[in-house]
């Protein structure tokens, strides 16, 4: 090994062609800027002569405008201890045989697979090429170059540096636009969910939490402020967050006004964090006031990787939210029960989709002074494979989210328009169709055409067709909903407000919709036979509803003292278990047939 070094050393020092180097002059050293720190190179060799050579041949050389820094490790152990504890080491210079054979080699493996440092350079030095086949070892392991010292001269040294230092730039470079956020130079999600990665496998995770940080309605903030100001908020957050968690606390950005935050338990204080936020924030010449929500997870909890602590945390921010804005709510396995049941309910509801477990089925709507049947409102059931009923409240909500919704719903109106179709052609002709239509499908692009279809493929009277939204729709985008209701109306169909009473319609916004038929909830209904509000707000719509000239029905009627409070109000139509439950097709025909005979042709 001795002989080794010094070949090694009277190589490296060979003055032929140190003129091709750059060096630092001595008046250049006062402009070197401090904020360029020097590139780190850690040198592993178990020669100390080998040591003195390296930095005698790159003592006060310039790369980049940076000068270089060197640590020394004497085995593989020091360099793992030395890797460990010390940050931004670019380029490892390393034997590969020093205590063992291949002890440069394992350590390759251990600097990837076991401290995980993939950007670091690794150069492996041989005075003793046979050692380890220069083509094998490249394939085998994760170096980037691999040179004999005998031909390691100072400016082949230098200029292999170069290259590594070139690439390791790079790949900070591309690391930096992965893993970090631009705009407030935080972690961004990639980087916090690796992070949390490695804290799950760390043997310490009992004491460690995460959290999702939610500035609370940042949208308005952007509309009326503009997109520049809504960043300069964010940087202020970012800036307040980063001066007031603990050294140890790792900060992300990981949405657009969304922060990660990772702590130890007793560190990562909900209260004190939203606190945080009871101040302004001073942004150019405004004082902005914010609020956020938070939703945690200790990681002990979290069954999975660093992405299903994140969707915990995330579980719990949406119960935050729905609870009280400006709160927290930390993740229990009882949300997470509840996310799989949904889960599980959704595969099944795409089962019974395909699969013909769904029906439909129609509840008749009689007139009150007459008790005449003027129509019947088609609802869509679905019967699981054990023959029970699913709740519609349980399914609707879910097929609304996932987008099943525009499918079904355009089942459900075309089988409904065939239905009636069908009982017109009996004699029952002058009967209506009810048809609930969501939001989802509403806005759908296609909603009208498939309208148009299945009013000419079925071949009925479009005014025999009544589309029903619920109050929510009706007042959701006003420019959107009048527009799209007038398209409707020109087709002849009519048009009813579902539930109504239960949202915050704007009285002049109602008068302008092209409405024919406002719906009373069954809550208020059920409420009529006692003397509490419910009666009154039901005898509002009635006089509400008589005033615009549309026709009132109320659903969920169940005796016949709420079938007469309800006419002496004025009310027009009913529907509910008083006269008949929902009934299919079959059984629908005859319940008519008992109540009247069709019209003969």
């Amino acid at each position: 090994m001795q002989n080794e070094s010094m070949h090694y050393l009277n190589a490296i020092e060979s003055t032929g062609d140190a003129d091709e180097l750059l060096f630092a002059e001595d008046e250049r050293q006062d402009d070197l800027s401090p904020t360029r720190p020097a590139w780190r190179l850690l040198i592993v060799d178990d020669e100390p002569d080998v040591h003195r050579a390296t930095t005698f041949a790159l003592s006060g050389v310039i790369i980049m405008d940076r000068s270089l820094e060197f640590l020394h490790a004497y085995s593989a152990a020091q360099a793992i201890e030395i890797l460990k504890q010390e940050k931004d080491i670019a380029v490892v210079l390393l034997d590969v045989v020093m205590e063992r054979e291949h002890a440069g080699l394992d350590l390759v493996k251990t600097i990837r697979e076991e401290l995980h440092l993939p950007e670091v350079r690794i150069i492996l030095r041989t005075g003793q090429p046979g050692q380890a086949p220069e083509i094998e070892t490249i394939h085998d392991y994760d170096i980037n170059d691999y040179k004999t010292k005998s031909e390691l001269t100072r400016t082949k040294l230098f200029a292999t540096i170069t290259s590594a230092l070139r690439a390791y730039r790079q790949i900070r470079a591309l690391d930096e636009l992965a893993f970090y956020d631009p705009l407030s130079r935080l972690p961004n999600r990639n980087r916090f969910i690796k992070l949390i990665d490695e804290q799950l496998h760390h043997q310490k995770i009992g004491d460690q939490m995460i959290a999702i940080l939610d500035i609370d309605d940042f949208a308005e903030v952007n509309d009326a402020l503009g997109h520049q100001q809504g960043d300069r908020l964010l940087q202020a957050v970012a800036e307040r967050l980063r001066s007031n968690l603990g050294s140890d606390a790792v900060l992300a950005r990981i949405g657009g006004d969304t922060f990660g935050l990772m702590d130890k338990l007793d560190a990562l204080d909900p209260a004190g964090i939203l606190d945080l936020f009871r101040d302004p924030f001073a942004v150019l010449d405004d004082s902005m006031v914010v609020s956020a929500t938070l939703g945690l997870v200790r990681l002990s909890d979290v069954r999975g990787d660093g992405l299903d602590a994140l969707k915990d945390a995330n579980i719990a921010l949406k119960r935050a939210k729905r609870k009280r804005r400006g709160g927290h709510v930390v993740f229990s396995n009882e949300m997470g029960f509840d996310i799989r049941e949904r889960v599980r309910l959704l595969r099944g509801l795409r089962t019974a989709a395909d699969n013909d477990q769904l029906l439909i089925v129609y509840q008749p709507q009689i007139r009150l002074d007459t008790g005449r049947v003027v129509g019947m409102e088609a609802l869509l059931r679905w019967r699981d494979g054990e023959g029970s009923f699913v709740p519609p409240d349980q399914f609707i909500p879910l097929a609304e989210t996932s987008g099943l919704i525009v499918g079904l719903g355009d089942w459900v109106l075309r089988t409904a328009c065939q239905e009636l179709g069908r009982l017109q052609a009996l004699g029952w002709a002058d009967l209506r169709m009810s048809v609930n239509v969501s939001l989802i499908q509403f806005r759908h692009p296609g909603f009208l055409d498939k309208l148009r279809s299945a009013l000419q493929d079925t071949g009925i009277e479009p005014a025999r067709l009544e589309l029903e939204i619920t109050e929510s729709v009706a007042m959701e985008d006003a420019d959107f909903i009048l527009e799209t209701l007038t398209a409707i109306k020109a087709l002849g169909v009519s048009i009813a407000i579902d539930d109504f009473g239960t949202g915050y319609s704007s009285l002049s916004q109602l008068r302008q919709l092209p409405v024919d038929r406002l719906k009373i909830d069954r809550v208020f209904v059920r409420e009529l036979s006692r003397q509490i509000q419910g009666g009154h707000i039901a005898a509002m719509v009635v006089e509400l509803g008589r005033s615009l000239g549309m026709t009132v029905i109320a659903e969920g009627v169940e005796d016949e003292q709420q079938a007469q409070t309800l006419q002496a109000m004025g009310c027009h139509e009913a529907q509910g278990f008083l006269y008949a439950h929902a009934l299919p097709a079959t059984e629908l025909q005859d319940w008519l047939l008992a109540r009247e005979k069709p019209a003969l042709h």
